[in-house]
């Protein structure tokens, strides 16, 4: 029984991956449920369905790269420390750029988030306003 299970979710995947690159192709949902004799509906679930996994994939492999790039950079700074504390300028600059890079890949870079709330000074200049519209009326 589970090799059918197996089965049936292979072939799922494999209308999946068809109806991808159908897609891929430029092919509409109507003419992708045509060409795998399934309706439109099903055309695009199989479409997104194999998009998301797609998605999935690839944040996966750019999560895998930057811990590579990681551990590339690390062995780059042990090989550099020594020369680096011996005060040797070249190996200063290269650790600065080993330093800037790793901050980049781990987001430690990036522009912290501001968050405004502008409730009471909208509320002052709409109260300022209000009095000196009511000041010229009188």
């Amino acid at each position: 029984m589970s090799s059918k299970v197996n089965q049936k979710r292979l072939d799922a995947l494999e209308r999946q991956r068809q109806a991808l690159e159908l897609r891929r192709q430029g092919l509409r949902y109507e003419q992708i449920a045509d060409r795998l004799g399934i309706d439109v509906a099903a055309a695009w679930r199989h479409v997104m369905r194999a998009y998301q996994r797609s998605l999935k994939l690839n944040d996966e492999l750019a999560e895998f790269n930057r811990k590579l790039d990681l551990e590339r950079l690390d062995a780059a700074l042990a090989a550099l420390w020594p020369s680096v504390q011996a005060g040797k300028g070249w190996a200063i600059d290269r650790l600065l750029g080993i330093l800037e890079r790793r901050a980049r890949l781990l987001g430690l870079d990036m522009p912290a988030k501001q968050e405004t709330d502008i409730g009471d000074a909208l509320a002052w200049v709409l109260e300022k306003l209000a009095g000196s519209s009511g000041t010229a009326n009188d």
